[in-house]
């Protein structure tokens, strides 16, 4: 049985950060792997297919380069395109969590004018158990290459809503980033309810396709860890590579919003994909000015954002017990022995 604590997941984090916490790197630059591409064709637990690509660390830049696994078996993240929005729009976001150890599938599947958007958010799951499975097999560019046990969604658009739909169905997806996520069919803002791993909602501050009002209604529902940040002057459109007709336009370029948006999505993944603990203040600070950016916060005692409350999230907790760090439940900047009993008394069974 879970227990949610309902009113204090609601409550705001303003902790006071050790200085160590602030940002070491920009998480808007490639990391340090090389990325390639490759198109695959998904097979669904039925036997249909899809197409989909595929962005990964590889030995080289050529399309369809050997993937490079040396540093082990590479976190997987499924994003959805948005409403007939091309996969290849989405290239140099893929590209640039590639560089960052992180394996992207993007499904070409539902580009057309009456998108299902359960069946969209059924072949994000797919295409990770595909690339999971693909792992196993003996002979596949994927052997060992991918780890099951850490999966993500992510989209724009309508593929943002259709990553809740899947997070809400799907509880072994351990965090969600949603691009002016658009409310779908079913409701992505009720299934929010239900979605219980960690969560960043990125929107632009002038978007007019999907204004931020209707990503925002998500943000309360959510049921973890969640976090919704505007972006000063961002747009609908600057969260893709290039102009679509009829598009609209903000305050800031393109490149700027996409440095942003690589800067917001990395950090959040590096902490609860990869499982960088080194990232926790970054993700959980209250950002400068200079960012860009405006965020709103909601912690809960799951401190991995898993969605399970359990022995991983007390040893966090124990481990930074009478610091100040971020890994504090009850947002007074230090851990102590009201954090552990926040943290006990919401205990998953």
């Amino acid at each position: 049985m879970r227990f949610s604590l309902a009113n204090l997941c609601h409550m705001s984090v303003v902790a006071v950060l050790a200085s160590g916490m602030a940002r070491a790197d920009d998480l808007s630059l490639a990391g340090p792997r090389t990325p390639s591409r490759r198109d695959v064709t998904v097979v669904r637990s039925d036997g249909s297919t899809f197409v989909a690509t595929v962005h990964y660390p590889a030995t080289s830049t050529a399309v369809n380069a050997p993937v490079d696994a040396s540093s082990g078996p590479l976190p997987v993240l499924a994003f959805g395109h948005g409403f007939v929005t091309p996969v290849n729009l989405y290239l140099s976001t893929g590209a640039h969590l590639a560089s960052w150890g992180i394996v992207v599938i993007l499904p070409q599947s539902q580009g057309g004018l009456l998108p299902s958007h359960s069946g969209f958010a059924l072949d994000l799951v797919a295409s990770m158990d595909w690339l999971v499975a693909q792992s196993t097999v003996a002979g596949s560019p994927w052997q060992g290459a991918i780890d099951g046990e850490r999966r993500a969604v992510a989209g724009h658009s309508m593929g943002g809503g259709c990553a809740l739909l899947a997070a809400k169905n799907d509880p072994r997806i351990r965090a969600v980033i949603g691009l002016a996520a658009a409310n779908t069919i079913p409701s992505s803002i009720q299934a929010a309810v239900d979605v219980h791993c960690a969560t960043r909602l990125i929107v632009g501050s002038q978007d007019l396709i999907v204004p931020p009002s209707s990503t925002s209604a998500m943000y309360p529902n959510l049921a973890g860890a969640a976090q919704s940040i505007t972006i000063t002057g961002g747009f609908h459109c600057g969260f893709v590579d290039s102009a679509i007709t009829f598009c609209d336009s903000g305050s800031i370029s393109h490149e700027q919003q996409l440095a942003i948006t690589r800067r917001e999505m990395t950090e959040f993944l590096l902490l609860y994909l990869v499982g960088d603990r080194d990232r926790c203040g970054e993700v959980w600070s209250n950002p400068p000015a200079a960012d860009g950016v405006v965020q709103q916060s909601r912690r809960t005692p799951d401190l991995d954002g898993n969605g399970r409350i359990d022995g991983a999230d007390l040893t966090l907790l124990l481990s930074a017990f009478g610091s100040e760090s971020c890994v504090d439940v009850n947002g007074d900047g230090r851990v102590d022995g009201a954090d552990l009993t926040l943290l006990l008394a919401a205990w998953s069974t």
